[in-house]
């Protein structure tokens, strides 16, 4: 029996510890690639700004029970665009595959 309890305790242990390497926060990263990309404060402003209507965008298409699947994939895919056009508008043309090659790290499946 306490055998089972220290290989369990052990278990238990090595989980918290393991717990304790979170990611880093999704505005912590957006930041620190921001920094590396040069960005002024008016662009690193309007970047978090165009972040969050986004996000908020994409959800209010997705949430609309009014549009079936289809609809929805058409109106996202719309709705990407003008956010790539708006991202081309704010960045460079190099700060803009910086952010690309950023976001695409992002959506890579973790191995």
């Amino acid at each position: 029996m306490k055998k089972i309890v220290l290989v369990f305790s052990l278990i238990l242990m090595t989980t918290f510890t393991f717990a304790q390497d979170k990611p880093r926060d999704m505005k912590v990263l957006r930041d620190s690639i921001f920094t590396v990309m040069n960005l002024s404060k008016v662009n690193r402003q309007k970047m978090h700004d165009l972040i969050a209507e986004n996000g908020k965008g994409q959800k209010a298409i997705k949430d609309d029970p009014a549009l079936f699947y289809d609809q929805r994939q058409e109106k996202l895919e719309a709705w990407k665009k003008e956010i790539t056009a708006r991202e081309k508008a704010i960045l460079t043309p190099e700060q803009f595959q910086i952010w690309r090659d950023f976001v695409k790290s992002l959506n890579k499946p973790k191995s």
